[in-house]
């Protein structure tokens, strides 16, 4: 069925509407902090972190995995007849050439397979049977040897690389780091849930302050005409005009800033509540009045000993400081001698085939068991062993460095946690101390307007008042938002943000 050319055109609009027609994300600012824990980008790239740590603590421990090993090896050699003694039989034709030359072959096999490995304690070892074939025309009469052997060696330090301090050294390391991405984490979720109420925050400030702005410019406007209708019936001069034009033009320059306020906090508002990425600008942002938070009295001694606690950067700081100690005893390890006690024991027969080879290295059938061991030390130092000495002043350094570090930041968490509490007290006190400054300045304003009907007041006096009702009602938008900023903001350097927005980290 053919439709109509105007139907087809008007289907076509609606198309056209619904694709130009951007999405709306009507969130509050609870909503919004759940939307950041569920698609924030830095959330999502933090919580790798401590996958990787674990495994890398995995893989920390695998140089303690014992580690199989097998190799074979053939082998084969030839010397010509004229350069050995004449007790030699069996001679054979070199191949190639019309004289040839007599010469003696001998080949031999070896195969081992055997297990090897590293403990907690610094032994080193290895555990397994071998197996040696040799053929050889160089004896009379020509025969095949074999040689199985099954033992074991050992190495086990006594200074240098010697005890769990030093060989579990990467573990501890790395169980350490597995923590402080936990703690780090934690920091980046306190930090985008801080950013996302302090974002969602001052877009409802410009938002609103852009209808300060705008409803400052329709009173400005306003005046414009009221002036310009005064000046037709010759009670007000032009200048008067003018002066109010001008400033209703520098009005509509204050809305085009605070315009492009709303753009900028409304897309950075985005960018912390959702993982679009083509769809990110075509998204528009509705907030509402974000509720004043109940905080009561601060318990400053209080909060800063739980900052010590919960802040992550305490934390983390803390974890650093004992990788250091941990570096320390490693480093002081490794400036000591290197003695080696080494050992080996072994069961070892030799015969003209395997199985009897077998028999006498077991001492089966009432054959000699044959029996091999070697016990040595090795001892080795450096002179004057300069690197050691240094790396261990390194290590000792970077572990007093870091004691004054936390000294540091402790000292910072104190002052930091004051002036954030203090910041809330004068926050709250400025909420109402700019609520009545902008009810005067409307009572002002209305009184001003008043006169200027009636003669006794001027233009300038007018739009200095306005101005003025226009900056305390500003002012009181400002109060309230810089308190729930400095709520935000006493909670993160307490460390208490999870807990006070109810946050469980799995």
């Amino acid at each position: 069925m053919k439709l109509p050319q105007a139907t087809l055109i008007a289907a076509a609009s609606v198309c056209l509407a619904g694709l130009a027609q951007a999405e709306t994300l009507d969130v509050s600012l609870p909503k919004a902090v759940q939307l950041a824990l569920a698609k924030n980008f830095r959330i999502k790239v933090e919580e790798f972190s401590p996958k990787i740590a674990k495994a890398r603590e995995v893989s920390s421990t695998g140089k303690f995995d014992p580690v199989l090993e097998a190799s074979y090896t053939y082998s084969q050699s030839e010397q010509e007849l004229r350069t050995l003694s004449n007790n030699l039989i069996d001679p054979v034709s070199l191949p190639g050439g019309e004289d040839p030359s007599l010469f003696a072959r001998s080949t031999g096999q070896e195969a081992d397979i055997s297990i090897a490995g590293l403990t907690p304690t610094g032994l080193t070892y290895d555990i397994g049977p071998s197996l040696t074939i040799n053929d050889n025309t160089q004896r009379d009469p020509q025969y095949t040897s074999y040689n199985t052997f099954l033992g074991f060696s050992v190495t086990q330090p006594l200074l240098k690389n010697f005890g769990t301090d030093v060989n579990l050294a990467s573990v501890r390391v790395a169980r350490a780091d597995q923590a402080i991405s936990q703690w780090q984490l934690r920091q980046q979720v306190m930090d985008v849930v801080t950013d996302t109420i302090t974002t969602y925050t001052e877009l409802y400030f410009s938002i609103e302050n852009l209808g300060v702005e705008e409803r400052s410019r329709g009173l400005s406007a306003q005046l414009v005409q009221d002036n310009e209708k005064r000046a037709e019936i010759g009670v007000m001069s032009p200048l008067d005009v003018m002066q109010a034009k001008a400033d209703l033009a520098a009005r509509e320059e204050r809305v085009l800033v605070a315009e492009r306020e709303v753009k900028n906090n409304e897309n950075f508002l985005k960018q912390l509540v959702t993982d679009e990425i083509s769809g990110l600008l075509d998204t528009d942002v509705e907030v509402s009045q974000p509720v004043l938070p109940d905080v009561g009295d601060i318990n400053r001694k209080r909060d800063i000993a739980r900052a010590f606690e919960l802040r992550p950067d305490y934390r983390q700081l803390l974890l650093s400081i004992q990788k250091r100690q941990i570096n320390v005893v490693f480093t002081r390890n490794q400036s000591l001698p290197q003695l080696d006690l080494t050992g080996s024991l072994g069961l070892n027969g030799i015969d003209t085939n395997f199985l009897s080879s077998v028999q006498r290295a077991s001492g089966a059938n009432g054959s000699n068991r044959n029996t091999a061991w070697d016990i040595g030390a090795i001892f080795s130092l450096p002179i004057p062993n300069r690197e050691a000495r240094g790396d261990l002043e390194v290590a000792k350094l970077q572990s007093l460095q870091a004691l004054v570090d936390l000294k540091r930041l402790e000292q910072a968490i104190i002052v930091e946690a004051d002036n954030a509490a203090g910041e809330i007290d004068t926050t709250r006190k400025r909420i109402e101390a700019s609520r009545v400054a902008r009810e005067f300045a409307q009572m002002t304003l209305d009184a001003a307007q008043a006169r200027l009907s009636s003669g006794t007041s001027t233009t300038f006096e007018v739009l200095q008042f306005q101005r003025d009702f226009a900056t305390a009602q500003v002012n009181e938008l400002r109060a309230r938002a810089d308190f729930i900023i400095a709520v935000a903001r006493y909670a993160r350097l307490t460390g208490s943000t999870l807990e006070r927005n109810r946050i469980i980290l799995d």
